[in-house]
């Protein structure tokens, strides 16, 4: 798996966007929302109401990372 193309099917998931948010990532990689703060911690944010939106190659890049430890 390389950020490139992790990126670009995160992009295809959430309908072309280049942001993303935790519950979205959460549900992209099947895993339980409550393991979002860990993994998109000290990453950049946009926030929008409520809702904070991630830059998608910024968690393609963490996710990366965190699958080569």
């Amino acid at each position: 798996m390389d950020k490139q193309s992790l990126t670009k099917d995160m992009k295809a998931f959430v309908g072309g966007g280049a942001f993303i948010t935790p519950t979205q990532t959460a549900k992209y990689m099947r895993l339980s929302p409550g393991r979002m703060p860990e993994l998109l911690q000290d990453l950049e944010y946009y926030k929008t109401g409520k809702a904070k939106q991630y830059f998608i190659p910024d968690v393609a890049g963490r996710i990366v990372e965190s699958s080569q430890m």
